[in-house]
């Protein structure tokens, strides 16, 4: 071990010893996990350092505290990520002795996926026993699910070798198109995910010719692989038929691997997941449908907070000046105001739920209004859902044949000028200055240049600079593709209709912002407007509200700033609130959980305590929160405010989870507001309040989801 293990080590002793003067060994074992998932000790540590630290300890060979520490599995599943840091007597012993606890071990850590890993093959070798084998044989067999997918990929990128970036770009562009009305054009689908992958998997076997595009270069290109699948000669484009069918074979393959290791991230990932073995059925099966209702329900409110959203988009937009004023032309007015409307509720959801500011800043440096960045995108749908997707529709209804509707399409716009084709493409200064038209203002009457360039800025993924990314690990997070409008190849900027056309920009300009640019110098002063603004909200209730006290430490502890306090009326409601992005998949959601939120409840179980005692000696915050010196202590409720909807409602270690837009609801009294765009009586106004507000409701009507009782 190194030095730095061993200080690791210790500290981890040291925390165990001092937890157990004041808990059974179960509950300081737990304790001493959270430092360790909490990346304690700080300072100049390697999360290897803390690992192998940890995994050295003497408390893992008490079998009996291990069974009773609740984070034993997630802890070890941590040190299950590195191959080389726990020794293989402690394994072979927790394997005999705590078998349940490593197995889901190994399945949150995905040991398995490493079959080569030295870890996994001692496993596989030194454990015995039915449960071990069942479990080891049920790991094998998911694995295996893969094998053929992952041949049949590799079959496919062999016949497509030859082909450049732009050129399998062209061959996914028509098949997508083929596929829109089965896909319903969903991002979030597992068609998105194919094309997704497989462009990234491209990325990763670039060279530097894939982005050194010009005229030429661009136009013979097109010519050979785009023109003979839309105009069509006879005696000509056997080869695109053939690339074609490989590109589709390949999708297909990349389709059915992802439903595959979805499989495998329920299996880990899912506590109602259970396996077994079976000639010939499913080796994973529900122990019930709690994980598949969760998000059914996550789906049914997203659904119903965008149209909250909307409502109260279209109230603004009716009170502004434009909702009497042609936007456009006559043929596109409706469409146009839809996307102001729709920029109205985007600018409302990020500046209210997480905290952005009129102008947005990028780890690039580009500066870009928030409004005109939001509307440039919904603009931008508006266009090519009209010019791109709707005729092509048309046009399909009417030969049933996608490759004759997408050759019209192109002819149609060819004949006016305009390329259909099914991916479009402009140098820099062009697409600046058509972008140019979405920024007009008043001071600026025929637009801003330097605005809509931070506007292309901002919904640009240049692909060379991916490709290298991709290359590198670790990986850092790279855009998804519905989450960006423009790809950059060389000087061009292309854009896919079938992707910009079907974009949700809201979702996109979240997770560009909080997963793509995680490290932004503004996502502090972000996160503190977070709190300001809910603050805010509460004193326009009637709440004294305090942001971010820091209390005396309590037993040598240091609770740490308190995000939120407010009182009213003998209530008191401690906030810690947390932000981050919208989540996509299964595991993103269960580190959420195991991450965020489990950290965020254990610093409340923290602050409560702190709060408790301020309330009792610290006079000034008893005046801050309007509490005369004689009054009682009042009823403390203390939440974790979170800017997902995913674990809205429930409880985690003790305390409850609620979505910032639940709160915005609750505050405002607008539950009539939540409710599908059609629904009849829609403009009924409903109240959660019909006795008045106060704190106590507010309070029972958050902590009883009495927002969503009628879900």
């Amino acid at each position: 071990m190194r030095d730095s293990d061993k200080r690791c080590q210790q500290y981890y002793q040291d925390q165990f010893a001092k937890y157990l003067q004041c808990s059974t060994p179960g509950e300081a074992l737990n304790e001493c996990l959270h430092d360790f998932l909490d990346q304690r000790p700080s300072g100049k540590y390697s999360s290897r350092n803390r690992a192998a630290g940890l995994a050295s300890a003497q408390f893992w060979w008490a079998s009996e505290t291990v069974a009773e520490a609740d984070l034993a599995s997630l802890a070890l599943a941590r040190v299950l990520h590195l191959d080389d840091v726990i020794d293989i007597d402690l394994l072979s012993h927790l394997a005999t002795h705590n078998a349940d606890q490593l197995r889901w071990a190994v399945r949150y850590s995905k040991l398995f996926t490493r079959r080569d890993s030295p870890l996994w093959v001692h496993l596989r070798k030194s454990c015995a026993g039915l449960q071990w084998q069942t479990f080891i044989d049920v790991c094998d067999r998911l694995i295996m699910r893969l094998e053929p997918f992952d041949q049949a990929i590799l079959d496919a990128e062999r016949r497509l070798k030859s082909l450049s970036l732009l050129e399998l770009l062209s061959y996914l562009s028509v098949l997508a198109y083929f596929r829109l009305a089965d896909a319903r054009g969903d991002p979030a689908g597992m068609e998105w995910v194919a094309y997704e992958r497989i462009i990234q998997r491209k990325l990763r076997t670039c060279t530097e010719s894939d982005f050194r595009l010009s005229t030429d270069v661009l136009g013979r290109s097109l010519k050979r692989h785009l023109s003979p699948m839309l105009f069509p000669q006879r005696g000509e484009g056997a080869e695109c038929a053939a690339n074609l069918d490989a590109v589709s074979e390949m999708v297909v393959a990349v389709r059915e691997l992802i439903e595959c290791e979805r499989s495998i991230d329920q299996f880990c990932f899912d506590s109602q997941c259970d396996y077994q073995l079976s000639s010939g059925g499913p080796v994973i099966v529900n122990r019930s449908n709690e994980g598949a209702l969760r998000w059914q329900r996550t789906e049914q409110k997203s659904q119903l907070l965008w149209c909250y959203w909307m409502r109260r988009a279209i109230e603004t937009f009716a009170a502004s000046e434009l909702a009497g004023k042609l936007i456009g032309s006559a043929d596109n007015h409706e469409a146009n105001q839809l996307a102001y409307i729709k920029t109205i509720r985007s600018q409302l959801y990020l500046q209210v739920v997480f905290g952005l500011g009129e102008r947005v800043r990028l780890n690039n440096g580009a500066e870009v209004t928030l409004f005109n960045a939001m509307l440039a995108s919904e603009l931008t749908r508006a266009f090519f859902e009209q010019a791109y997707l709707q005729p092509y529709q048309r046009y399909l209804d009417e030969s049933g044949e996608p490759i004759t509707a997408l050759g019209r399409l192109a002819f149609e716009g060819l004949l006016q000028g305009e390329n259909r084709f099914p991916m479009t493409w402009s140098e820099q200064p062009e697409k600046i200055q058509r972008i140019r038209a979405w920024t007009v203002s008043d001071d600026h009457p025929d637009g801003d240049p330097e605005a809509a360039k931070a506007i292309l800025q901002y919904w640009t993924s240049d692909l060379q600079t991916l490709s290298e990314q991709v290359k590198q690990p670790p990986n850092l997070p790279t855009p998804r593709l519905s989450e960006k409008l423009f790809y950059k190849i060389g000087r061009y900027s292309f854009q896919f209709p079938w992707v910009a056309g079907r974009q949700n920009s809201l979702s996109a300009a979240v997770n560009n912002l909080r997963r793509v640019e995680q490290r932004r110098s503004e996502l502090r002063s972000e996160t503190e407007r977070i709190e300001h603004n809910l603050a805010h909200s509460l004193r326009q209730r009637g709440f004294h509200v305090v942001v971010g006290y820091e209390p005396r430490r309590v037993d040598a502890q240091d609770a740490g700033e308190i995000d939120l306090l407010a009182c009213l009326a003998g209530v008191i409601l401690l906030l810690e609130v947390k932000s981050g992005f919208i989540r996509c998949t299964p595991q993103e959601v269960w580190l959420h959980r195991t991450n965020t939120l489990r950290k965020a409840a254990r610093q409340l179980r923290r602050k409560s305590v702190a709060v408790r005692q301020a309330l009792q000696h610290d006079l000034g915050l008893r005046a801050a929160l309007g509490l005369a010196a004689p009054d009682p202590l009042p009823t403390l409720h203390s939440w974790v405010v979170d800017t997902s909807i995913e674990f809205d409602g429930e409880v985690v270690d003790g305390f409850r989870i609620v979505s910032r837009e639940v709160i915005e609801v609750a505050l405002r009294d607008e539950l009539h507001y939540l409710k599908a765009l059609d629904k009849q009586g829609a403009n009924e106004v409903a109240t959660l309040y019909p006795e008045g507000f106060s704190a106590s409701a507010f309070a029972r009507i958050i902590e009883q989801s009495e927002v969503w009782k009628k879900l």
